[in-house]
């Protein structure tokens, strides 16, 4: 039992529409039309498949405008799908998942319909699934092609999440993907909603190549936990001998919207067969992340994408896609 790294090839892409009038505010409308326009980029690509709530059914169809892509009915509470999604593995030549446990991250009371969403999918699809006594959201974790998982200590180990130990919630883990490794990095950017997930911070992409996000000595919020963080990557690497490139990505310049300075990072992209799907923030950071990633990936587009307002909703692109590996 394998995970299948992001950049591999996908048979389809799920998005979960926005519905959670609370945390969206006056911005849900926005973050709709930037995730409608995410979903008919990816769609030129690979299939989409849009879930939502029957009250927004009808004006979803509009927004989206696309006969291309799916648009099924199912109970939500939120949007994020990569959260919610089930974890897909390799099975010899199936695919199969895990349902985990998802609790709101703890803090939000609404999230019984979310917690089944993993199950819906794996049932729509015909997939064979187990299910975990483990609460672990999909952006709490990323992983290699080398059998390494990568997390953070303020997610997993977080009390809100009601998680055993460290060593059992390891234990979890290598057993159901067949790990050699999992790497716990201290914790992700201030001020994240989600306590810290590693989807903001830190992103395999193949040929041991890894992307870490950094920021300069006079960003008070997160100068220090990202230099924690490289550490521990670069003391991994080094004791298991890995001749690893770690390579830095920006953080944005800070970004306000409706008085809310947002938690924003480049590393919440999406993996295409042809492009990648970047945040676009309009800062000065944007033109040097394009070229990094355009150096990285000379045969791909570069795709940046206008995503303040799902930002303001507290994810990014990533965060609202889960790609289903096509085996």
């Amino acid at each position: 039992m394998r995970l299948v790294p992001e950049w591999n090839d996908h048979s389809k892409c799920l998005i979960a529409w926005p519905c959670n009038h609370d945390l969206y505010g006056n911005q849900i409308h926005e973050a709709r039309i930037e995730i409608a326009n995410l979903a008919n980029q990816i769609s030129e690509e690979e299939e989409v498949f849009i879930y939502c709530n029957d009250i927004d059914y009808k004006s979803c169809i509009k927004i989206v405008s696309n006969k291309n892509i799916s648009i099924l009915k199912t109970n939500l509470d939120d949007s994020w799908m990569r959260d919610i999604a089930p974890i897909f593995f390799r099975n010899g030549n199936d695919l199969n998942a895990v349902s985990f446990n998802f609790n709101g991250y703890g803090k939000y009371p609404n999230f019984k319909n979310d917690n089944q969403i993993s199950k819906f999918i794996c049932n729509q699809f015909n997939i064979e699934f187990i299910e975990a006594d483990l609460t672990l959201e999909g952006g709490a974790i990323t992983y290699d092609d080398h059998g390494n998982l990568f997390t953070t200590e303020s997610v997993l180990l977080n009390s809100n999440r009601k998680n055993a130990s460290k060593n059992d919630i390891n234990k979890t883990l290598m057993d159901l993907f067949d790990l050699k490794n999992i790497v716990w990095l201290p914790g992700g950017l201030e001020e994240d909603d989600t306590d810290g997930h590693i989807d903001n911070i830190f992103a395999p992409i193949g040929d041991n190549k890894y992307l870490i996000a950094c920021s300069d000595l006079d960003d008070r919020r997160n100068y220090s936990i990202l230099q924690k963080n490289k550490e521990v990557l670069e003391q991994f690497f080094l004791l298991k001998n890995i001749n690893a490139e770690i390579i830095q990505i920006p953080l944005p310049s800070e970004i306000i919207v409706e008085n809310k300075r947002l938690v924003a990072s480049y590393i919440n992209f999406y993996f295409s067969k042809n492009s990648i799907f970047l945040p676009k923030f309009n800062v000065k950071e944007d033109e040097l992340v394009y070229d990094i990633f355009k150096s990285l990936y000379k045969d791909k587009n570069i795709k940046m994408i206008e995503t303040k307002n799902i930002n303001y909703g507290g994810g990014n692109i990533h965060c609202v896609t889960m790609s289903v590996p096509k085996i």
